[in-house]
């Protein structure tokens, strides 16, 4: 059975062709409004980019709510199938979180890759729109985390806030201290975005016995969690590993 992962972003969409635990192909597009034929017409281009045909299920994890609708319908008329919709109900895991509706499904994803892919206890740093600190005991429980603005959020604030500054590519520069205002601006966000990481690392690693094992993934997973004091199991895939595990998972319980 072939199973195509969806993670749908703020900003990007992040799409995987699994067969069992096999990732054949993945793709990152830019998310928008689309309607569920826009969807399916892209989808299909993607796949058939590669050789590949329709998929036999979907499994997804979405935090835009009009794009979750989307791409429920189109699973619904294209594939005749309902996906799997990832949620604190699909999941699978046990959860010590006060409200757990209000947990991110991408966050529910990459808990889920951690804890398959690794060790336990386990801290999921994903650096994307938000930079999300997901924590995972020694038993597997999600117990939780931290969220702070990712780093395309914080500069666009700056840019958005201060009249004077110009939006820039941001590029770590090859030193801290700036001389010109671009190359000052490139320091202070992404430097002061490394040293946040660290020092939130620090905090939730003092709350446990035993060291835990530290996974990046994110569009800045490479960037920032390479440049971090401590080590990283760099895995951009992993929320796709994740929804790909939460989908057979639920696959099997409906077999």
């Amino acid at each position: 059975m072939r199973r195509l992962s969806v993670d749908v972003g703020n900003t990007k969409t992040a799409l995987a062709l699994f067969e069992k635990d096999k990732l054949l192909g993945q793709w990152r597009i830019r998310t928008q409004r689309w309607t569920a034929d826009e969807l399916r017409i892209l989808t299909e281009a993607l796949l058939r980019s590669e050789g590949f045909s329709p998929p036999d299920d979907v499994a997804f994890a979405c935090v835009v709510p009009q794009v979750r609708h989307t791409v429920i319908n189109m699973c619904e008329r294209w594939l005749k199938i309902t996906p799997v919709d990832v949620s604190c109900a699909t999941a699978g895991i046990e959860l010590g979180y006060k409200y757990p509706h209000e947990i991110g499904p991408d966050r529910l994803a990459n808990a889920v890759a951690a804890i398959v892919q690794g060790r336990l206890p386990a801290v999921v740093v994903d650096f994307g729109t938000a930079t999300t600190f997901d924590v995972i005991d020694g038993a597997g429980r999600y117990l939780g985390g931290a969220i702070s603005p990712g780093v395309g959020t914080s500069a666009g604030e700056l840019f958005k806030k201060a009249e004077r500054l110009n939006p820039i590519d941001l590029v770590f520069p090859e030193s801290v201290v700036g001389r010109t205002t671009a190359h000052a601006i490139r320091s202070g966000v992404l430097f002061s975005a490394v040293g946040a990481a660290d020092h939130i690392i620090d905090l939730i690693s003092a709350e446990f016995d035993s060291v835990p094992e530290l996974w990046a993934t994110g569009g800045w997973g490479q960037a920032l969690g390479s440049r971090c004091r401590h080590s990283f199991r760099i895995c951009p895939e992993l929320t796709l590993l994740g929804i790909n595990e939460i989908g057979r998972k639920n696959g099997e319980k409906g077999s």
